[in-house]
Order: structure tokens, then C-alpha cells, then sequence
């Protein structure tokens, strides 16, 4: 379980990381949050999957501090405290990054799909603790191919 767990909270924190970290990596050449100049695909994939690596680690640390056999009510609030609240900021900050030109509709589709995988979790995040399938799954048929592979890899 220890091992599905660090996959899973592994692969859902990088996806988190990746939209925060984008959102503050992508607005350096404008003074307003909500107007920004839109990044090339490369120069948003080059973030976003450098984002979800440094996540992964962070994640690795976290889940280092839980133990090797953390309590039920430990995890729990791990997931609740931590892993889920990360998750929606990046979420939230991806959008506020914006989409490369050209790629709003697939951008939007699979925050989307994150944003509603996310739910799922926060509905239930034992669903984050090695269960049977990634819960970002949907999330991840959609941003891999477009070239976010580094997040959530193991999907």
C-alpha cells in the first residue's frame, strides 16, 4: 500500500505543482494577472513538466515525513490538509497562466478533467491511498498526449 500510495499522491501532487508553479513561472512580461501574453506550447510544457518534477520530490518529502506505517487518521489528514488543498491552487493557477495560442480548447478541456478528478478526490480522497485506478487518470489521457508528462507519469 505504502508504495501505491507514493505513486498516487506522487503523481497527483506533481499534476498540482504543475499548475501553481506554471501560473507564477508564466506572467513575466505583463503587469495584470488576468492579460498576459500567451506562452509558446514549447515554453508551457518546458514549465509545466519541470513544475511537475519538482513536485514529485516535494511530495516524495512529504510522504517521507508521514512514516512508513502512518495511521489511518494521520493519512487522512495528510490528503485532506495538504495533498488536496495543493492540488486545487494549481489547478486554479494553471488557469490563471492561460493556454499557449491556438490550444485553449484542449488546455481547458483537461483542467477540466483535473478540476473534476479533483472533486472526485475531495469527495473521497482515500481514493488517493492506493485504490484500484489513478484518480486523475482522465486527467492524464488528455495532458500527456498534449505533452504534460511529467505530470502524474505513472498514468
Amino acid at each position: 500500500m505504502q508504495h501505491r500510495l507514493r505513486s498516487t499522491l506522487s503523481m497527483a501532487f506533481a499534476a498540482f505543482v504543475v499548475v501553481v508553479l506554471a501560473a507564477g513561472c508564466g506572467s513575466s512580461n505583463s503587469s495584470s494577472s488576468t492579460s498576459t501574453a500567451a506562452l509558446s506550447k514549447a515554453a508551457f510544457l518546458s514549465k509545466g513538466n519541470a513544475i511537475c518534477t519538482s513536485g514529485q520530490q516535494q511530495q516524495t518529502a512529504g510522504e517521507q515525513a508521514l512514516g512508513k506505517s502512518p495511521s489511518q487518521a494521520q493519512l487522512t489528514a495528510y490528503l485532506t490538509g495538504l495533498v488536496v488543498p495543493n492540488i486545487q491552487s494549481q489547478i486554479d493557477g494553471i488557469k490563471a497562466l492561460g493556454a499557449p495560442s491556438g490550444d485553449e480548447a484542449t488546455v481547458t478541456n483537461f483542467l477540466g478533467l483535473a478540476q473534476a478528478d479533483l472533486n472526485k478526490v475531495k469527495s473521497d480522497p482515500a481514493l488517493l491511498a492506493g485504490g484500484k485506478s489513478d484518480p486523475f487518470a482522465d486527467f492524464a489521457k488528455v495532458a500527456h498526449p498534449y505533452g504534460l508528462t511529467a505530470c502524474d507519469p505513472n498514468s
